[in-house]
């Protein structure tokens, strides 16, 4: 949604109830020793390093933005855990060493992630490597600090962190595939059973004069995700039993997936009345009720649930006394040592600002950029007329800092349509270039079948070199001639491998040759009409020798 992000979880004040009021807490004659300081600071610092590593995801892409609570809401359920813990038990000497062994190796991962965050944020496996860096180290000191009894007491909280993290992008891009098709099939069949004319193109509703896209906002996902978040906090918070917490999560996930069948067969009646116009009037409002909607009937649900039928909540009060916490750890005798949270604070520190200085050198000796191209506007030989591109598009693309978007028939009568766009340095120019708009991706989800991809061309235009791949689609029997191409804000072409995502070699490389992400543009055009591949690239030529130039010269 345009320049907002959602919270997508409504949860009460009941959150911040406890089981049963505590009694007060003894007069403790003793202080917090230093061990317990050094472990709390080493815990906070490495769960900084944990959300720094999710934050990108979280604050720019809309489908994660309900990662933001994630956080507060582990800290609730761990206090809400807190009052009837078991007693705690001293872990057996091999549980320790595999203690050991579990946190020093997540230690080292979360050292060895801080470059790639500071180059590739928006590689997904980094934030989640890290979450489970920060999980497990989090956990060893839950088993040093109370032992198995602690663990399983504690565990589900601490995991439940883990629903924050992005979903692998093959992974998620079948599940939207799949929840788009289906949702648009859906939609269509609905409006027949209306009256209204519809047919399905890919992840398009051609009605009369328009065309209405199911995007990734109305595909279901990111309700998805979020409710199977609320709906493992409720379960939680209310301690259900496993059956009811299985059942409450099932329910959520229907509630994501009808809600937005809902909210988008209430698009299409309102575009086949209305228009188009009267689509993007209502399309925030009825994403937002269906958040609410759905998170109320979960928030519901578990409710009920808690109150008919037994639930795994241990008696009303815990039988232990009631220290504050800090005195509490402090008598505990199964602490780790104290080198270890400082040699910690000093790795996770030092692998941080190393890293920036390293990229930080390599930048200050790399030579200035050159001048680049851009494209030029349309003279009246080029007979082209603009296409705004909506909002929303923008949005899924992460905001470029240039977008820009033409069609236009030849004299021959083939029809064209071209794309630019800009990104400027920064992890979102890797992943909207590489990623999000990918031709085979967006094509495909616009009823274009693949038919083969050609050899790549490289165009020379006005002393610039831009390397396009070539692909060839079928739009209901008729060819269609797509180039792509991806060039680093250097000059530099960025290549793209054969499964729709940025080559992890190149990450490798410029992690090693100090090389953060520099600012990226992409031009594409698509051509329909002509069989011949060698004519295609003929009229391309033509039309790049018009309109590529040198930014410095673009306003002339």
């Amino acid at each position: 949604m345009p320049g907002q992000r959602q919270n997508l979880a409504l949860l009460p004040s009941v959150f911040f109830e406890q089981t049963c009021p505590m009694p007060r807490s003894p007069a403790l004659p003793q202080s917090t020793p230093p061990a317990a300081w050094w472990w709390a600071a080493a815990l906070i610092f490495a769960w900084f390093l944990v959300l720094r590593a999710n934050w990108w995801e979280w604050s720019l892409n809309p489908q994660y933005s309900y990662g933001t609570l994630v956080p507060i809401l582990a800290l609730l359920l761990l206090a809400r855990r807190w009052p009837d813990r078991p007693a705690p038990a001293a872990p057996s000497a091999a549980g320790r060493t595999v203690a050991i062994i579990f946190f020093l190796a997540a230690a080292l991962l979360l050292a060895a992630l801080q470059p790639m965050v500071l180059s590739n944020a928006d590689w997904r496996m980094v934030p989640a490597l890290a979450a489970v860096a920060g999980v497990t180290m989090t956990l060893c000191l839950i088993f040093f600090l109370g032992g198995t009894p602690w663990l399983k007491h504690f565990g589900f909280p601490v995991l439940f962190f883990l629903v924050a993290v992005p979903w692998p992008r093959p992974q998620e891009n079948a599940i939207m595939s799949w929840l788009m098709s289906h949702n648009t099939g859906l939609c269509v069949e609905a409006l027949h059973w209306m009256g209204y004319p519809a047919e399905q193109r890919g992840n398009l509703i051609a009605i009369p004069g328009s065309l209405l896209g199911v995007e990734e906002a109305c595909s279901g996902i990111r309700s998805l995700q979020s409710n199977i978040m609320v709906a493992l906090a409720v379960g939680e918070f209310f301690r259900l039993t496993i059956p009811r917490r299985i059942f409450l999560f099932f329910l959520g996930l229907a509630a994501a997936l009808g809600g937005n069948a809902i909210r988008s067969l209430t698009l299409s009646v309102a575009a086949c009345k209305s228009g188009s116009e009267a689509v993007d009037q209502i399309h925030d409002g009825t994403g937002l009720a269906v958040l609410i909607a759905s998170s109320a009937l979960v928030l519901l649900a578990g409710k009920l649930l808690s109150r008919r039928g037994p639930s795994s909540l241990p008696a009303p009060c815990s039988p232990l006394p009631a220290p504050s916490f800090f005195h509490e750890i402090s008598n505990l005798k199964f602490s780790m040592p104290v080198a270890l949270a400082a040699a910690g604070i000093v790795l996770w520190s030092a692998s941080w600002i190393g890293g920036e200085a390293w990229f930080r050198w390599h930048e200050s000796k790399a030579p200035a950029l050159p001048v680049m191209w851009t494209i030029a506007p349309p003279g009246p030989e080029d007979n082209a007329r603009e296409v705004p591109i909506a909002e929303r598009t923008l949005d899924v693309l992460l905001f470029p800092v240039t977008a820009y978007s033409e069609q236009w028939r030849g004299e021959n009568g083939w029809q064209w349509q071209a794309f630019y766009f800009q990104w400027p340095a920064g992890p979102t120019s890797v992943q909207s270039a590489f990623i999000v708009h990918d031709p085979r991706v967006c094509l495909g989800a616009a009823g274009f079948e693949l038919e083969t991809k050609l050899p790549t061309w490289t165009a020379e235009a006005n002393g610039f070199r831009l390397p396009f791949q070539r692909y060839l689609f079928r739009d209901r029997g008729r060819p269609v001639h797509v180039f792509h191409a991806v060039v680093e804000d250097d000059g530099t072409p960025s290549g793209v491998d054969n499964e729709f995502s940025f080559d992890k070699n190149i990450r490798w490389q410029n992690i090693v040759a100090g090389r953060r992400n520099r600012g990226l543009r992409v031009l594409e055009f698509a051509v329909r009409g002509p069989t011949d591949p060698a004519a295609a690239e003929a009229a391309a030529q033509e039309w790049l020798n018009r309109r590529i130039v040198a930014e410095r010269d673009s306003d002339k």
